[in-house]
């Protein structure tokens, strides 16, 4: 797939997704999780994948129509690392195949992970890195709190 295609066919589920699940839960009031959003399309279509980071960014502000995270979290460990988190758990869900990024050469991968620091740098109130080397459950606290802290301050906070 050209990687003009892979860009359009993502921003095009996006916008689709934003329309049908996610603007109408905000409107009701409800926390919307996402396992990725428009921060990835920069990282992996605009720096991974070397396409016009300006005409990513319009596609993904048209897409999300306007929608932005409150919060984002960005798992990072060094890329081989992240590369073989991946191949592991696509063998233990087992899929006998590699995905298609996965395929990738690390170099790839590097850029991907340069992509997302550069949007934390710039974005550093939104955009949470968590350094996965320290372990899961060290990860997990920290994104809880977080999380826990995020709540509060917007007042969403439930009593336990």
């Amino acid at each position: 797939m050209v990687p003009l295609s892979e860009l359009l066919l993502y921003e095009a589920a996006r916008a689709q997704h934003v329309k049908e699940v996610i603007d109408p839960l905000l409107k009701k009031g409800v926390t919307v999780l996402c396992d990725r959003f428009s921060d990835a399309t920069v990282a992996y279509q605009g720096y991974g994948r070397r396409l016009d980071l300006a005409r990513v960014e319009r596609l993904n502000r048209l897409s999300s129509q306007g929608i932005k995270p409150d919060i984002t979290f960005l798992l990072d460990c060094p890329s081989d690392t992240g590369l073989k988190r991946a191949v592991n758990r696509n063998r233990i869900q087992g899929k006998e195949k590699e995905g298609r990024f996965e395929r990738e050469k690390i170099q790839f991968h590097h850029r991907v992970r340069r992509g997302y620091l550069s949007i934390a740098k710039k974005e550093p109130d939104r955009v949470k890195v968590i350094d996965t080397r320290q372990g899961e459950e060290k990860a997990f606290e920290k994104i809880r709190q977080i999380v826990d802290d995020l709540l509060i301050a917007k007042g969403k906070a439930q009593s336990a």
